[in-house]
């Protein structure tokens, strides 16, 4: 295996061998890492340091930059109703949902009936009015689900309300433009030569998955199911969905990219924050944690849009935020070190979320920013 990229401060050497050994190669990887604001590596393997490929969920974490800066310039207030910006987002019971409580999964929309069509997720309204006719299918307060597709059409109609832009057009100007990142929402047709498809043709032998990851969940089951196969994965990672880049999952990105726009948001080793930190410590408190209804999984958690740290996804400290993506990646800062991951693969790895075989990496970049 020759990489393609092959960067590593000296004191990082043993995390980039650990890279190495994983045959990144085979997956299309990248891995950058910032530690007080240093790139102390910088690796790819199998696909060209700037080729970028579609990261999923970790779109979630760029908008959450978006909307830390909606709040930090005074435009949204997270404990203010939905339906205060949104009128008729109250419709069917949802009159006293709050910001905060639509933002980290608790308002029970994670689809609706007749279910979203990929027509509608790739318009910049008619998926968000599908979720403001649909009731709740818990009580608020009752739980809470990942709303894994539908956030995206939730935070976009929000911002859209206050700034008269969707989510994708607010996350370009106020957020990559300013942070240089090769890490978009809605990829421009002149950059299409530099996207690497990301494979979904590789799920193992449904045996070989019960022998390999025995506790992994089951996403063929109760509220898991519901509304998942009106959006197929391929509907994401295609020209059409690269194009639309829908905010909670069609996000198209490189490994530094990820990182450069994480690090500008966060001012890590003395850099000028690009977004107010306080509103990021607020966004970053654990807003709920347990059993999550829609994956069917224990130990799940979230602050305001951004994925915390847990058991089940081990990202980092009780301060750490940011979020994975089903095929792999993941993005996330730990102010405990100061530190900034970005990762991306160009085939979907098993059993889902971030590719587990990094998790010695995470560990010890941890241990070594912390000395």
């Amino acid at each position: 295996m020759e990489l393609t990229q092959d960067f590593a401060n000296s004191d990082y050497a043993e995390a980039a061998q650990i890279f190495k050994n994983l045959n990144p190669d085979i997956k299309g990887s990248q891995l950058v890492v910032k530690v007080k604001g240093q790139t102390v590596l910088d690796l790819a393997a199998g696909v060209s340091p700037d080729s970028l490929t579609t990261v999923f969920s970790v779109s979630k974490a760029l908008s959450a930059l978006a909307i830390a800066k909606l709040v930090g310039d005074g435009k949204l207030n997270l404990e203010e109703k939905v339906a205060h910006y949104w009128p008729e987002f109250a419709a069917n019971g949802k009159t006293e949902v709050t910001v905060r409580q639509m933002l980290s999964h608790q308002a029970g929309l994670i689809s609706t009936d007749p279910l979203i069509t990929v027509d509608m997720l790739h318009d910049d309204h008619a998926a968000a009015e599908a979720l403001a006719k649909q009731k709740p299918l818990w009580r608020l307060g009752a739980g809470f689900g990942y709303h894994g597709i539908t956030i995206g059409p939730l935070m976009s109609e929000l911002c859209f309300r206050i700034t008269g832009k969707t989510m994708q057009q607010f996350y370009d100007s106020e957020i990559r433009q300013p942070a240089g990142a090769d890490a978009y929402l809605g990829l421009p047709e002149s950059l299409e030569n530099r996207v690497t498809e990301l494979n979904l043709d590789i799920v193992p032998p449904s045996h070989e998955l019960a022998e390999k990851y025995p506790r992994s969940t089951n996403y063929q089951s109760g509220l898991a199911s519901w509304g998942n196969g009106s959006l197929p994965f391929s509907e994401l990672v295609n020209r059409a969905g690269r194009a639309f880049g829908v905010s909670s999952a069609g996000g198209v990105a490189s490994a530094r990219g990820l990182a450069d726009a994480m690090q500008w948001a966060m001012g890590f080793g003395g850099a000028t924050p690009g977004v107010r930190p306080e509103v990021i410590e607020d966004m970053s408190q654990m807003q709920v944690y347990g059993y999550d209804l829609a994956l069917e999984q224990e130990h799940r958690s979230f602050g305001t849009i951004f994925q915390k740290s847990t058991p089940v996804v081990p990202i980092g400290s009780y301060r750490a935020i940011g979020h994975d993506g089903a095929a792999g990646a993941l993005l996330y800062a730990d102010p405990v070190g100061e530190i900034v991951l970005g990762y991306t693969v160009a085939r979907f790895t098993y059993p889902g979320g971030f590719d587990r075989e990094i998790q010695p990496i995470i560990d010890l970049v941890r241990k070594l920013a912390n000395r």
